[in-house]
């Protein structure tokens, strides 16, 4: 991942963390830091998909 997706993204999970829990500590916070890290890896590839507006939506499973 690039620099700035880097940055960006500590960027937002600073501000998530500063919103919802102001006092959690050092350590926790770069536990939630590298599962953001982690779950960003994992979305790259589905979201580097290439999608074009004539693709059609999957079919809906009805059991």
């Amino acid at each position: 991942m690039s620099s700035s997706f880097d940055t960006a993204l500590e960027r937002y999970v600073d501000a998530a963390l500063a919103l919802h829990f102001p006092v959690l500590p050092a350590e926790a916070t770069a536990q939630v830091k590298a599962q953001f890290a982690r779950i960003a890896q994992l979305a790259a590839p589905v979201l580097a998909y290439p999608v074009d507006t004539n693709d059609e939506p999957a079919p809906v499973y009805r059991p």
